[in-house]
């Protein structure tokens, strides 16, 4: 989770609500959730039929049919965070059932993230998993038939795209629970370590050969945390970006530190690169400039920090839009699945106190205080919790 950031100030007035901003903070850290979107909460119609997590690839073929596109989509079901989150539902049952492998359709589904990386950098993969008492991953397989392998993988690409290193975690082999989406429990792979010529780590779920069974039969995950430790002599991050609230139409801006110094900064909004021009500035320096903030610049934000040595990702800077409404309502744009607390005081410097915890399950979401009595002049601050 991330440390609690005071972002914007609402006062309360009877005919309006007036935005006061207020300087926010960040904490250094030893290394970020190198992905973007790990919760899985931010979703969108992607390459399957169903919702897909944004930010995340997700490959589905068969075995004699080839590609397919309903191996897995997003699920409230499979959450193992606060209620309103994703997980992801893979769909063992769209395979046919293993009994003669020259007939047999089965089912591989790849569930992936890439993200830049560089030689040395060492990389570890968690996640929650769990499947059901009849998940084929699970059961033996029939006579000439094929063992289903479901794992957390962790691969190292060449600049071409190429496969340099693979490591797979045998999800079965360590303990994953088998009594469905309930007890998903957190599984760790190990620390692995870029070979010479890396420029992308991949990580993600893969399952592969999958068939059906009958009932009780899927696979789930949610909630997962790439961590890299960078070679020496890479920049470390001494002040992370933190998260900001802003009145539509209005400027901010998200800065980073290292130390060593960094030679080059990439910022990103929800996984894709930004580039200067229009109201984005700064995007390959410390600071990221936003001007005329609108629904479109809502998100997540990081920073890619790099010199000759390695490079590291900070931690994820959200931005959230904050409207102005007749009192005694508060708007608040931001990305479905961040939690937010709303606090209020007397004074614009408080003291303040929580009246609402709120997960985005909708943009924008109307936060309304029916606390009484009511008061004809009080401030609000929005809080990025996680």
């Amino acid at each position: 989770m991330n440390p609690v950031k005071p972002k914007s100030l609402t006062k309360r007035l009877l005919t309006s609500i007036a935005i006061v901003g207020l300087a926010a903070y960040g904490a250094g850290v030893a290394n970020a959730n190198d992905l973007s979107n790990p919760d899985l909460d931010n979703i969108a119609v992607g390459p399957q039929v169903n919702a897909s997590p944004v930010g995340w690839q997700i490959t589905a073929v068969k075995s004699i049919s080839g590609s397919f596109s309903d191996g897995a989509d997003s699920e409230t079901f499979c959450n193992v965070q606060q209620p309103g989150g994703y997980g992801l539902f893979f769909k063992p049952f769209q395979g046919s059932t293993n009994v003669n492998p020259a007939l047999d359709d089965l089912l591989t589904v790849y569930f992936y993230q890439d993200n830049p990386s560089t030689p040395g950098t060492k990389v570890s993969l968690s996640g929650y998993a769990a499947c059901e008492p009849n998940f084929c991953g699970i059961e033996p397989a029939p006579p000439g038939g094929t063992v289903p392998l479901t794992l957390f993988v962790v691969e190292f690409l060449d600049n071409g795209g190429n496969i340099l290193a693979s490591n797979a975690f045998d999800l079965v082999a360590h303990g994953m629970p088998t009594t469905g989406a309930g007890s998903m429990a957190q599984l760790t792979t190990p620390q692995y370590t870029a070979p010479a010529g890396t420029v992308t780590v991949r990580a993600g779920a893969f399952l592969i050969n999958a068939y059906g069974t009958s009932g009780a039969q899927s696979f789930f995950v949610d909630a997962f945390d790439e961590e890299s430790v960078a070679p020496p002599g890479s920049p470390a991050i001494t002040s992370q970006p933190a998260a900001a609230t802003v009145a539509l139409g209005g400027n901010t801006s998200f800065t980073v530190a290292t130390s060593p110094l960094a030679t080059s900064y990439t910022w990103s909004l929800n996984g894709t690169i930004l580039t200067d021009g229009g109201h984005v500035s700064g995007s390959s320096t410390a600071t990221l400039h936003i001007t005329g903030a609108s629904s479109a610049d809502v998100g997540h934000y990081r920073v890619l920090v790099a010199n000759n040595i390695g490079s590291v990702f900070s931690t994820i800077a959200p931005l959230a839009i904050n409207g102005i409404n007749l009192f005694p309502t508060i708007t608040l744009n931001g990305t479905i699945g961040d939690t937010y607390a709303i606090q209020r005081g007397p004074t614009v410097t408080g003291p303040f106190t929580s009246f609402s915890t709120n997960k985005l399950t909708t943009v924008p979401q109307y936060i309304v205080d029916f606390t009484l009595p009511v008061s004809p002049s009080e401030f609000y601050q929005e809080i990025f919790l996680h």
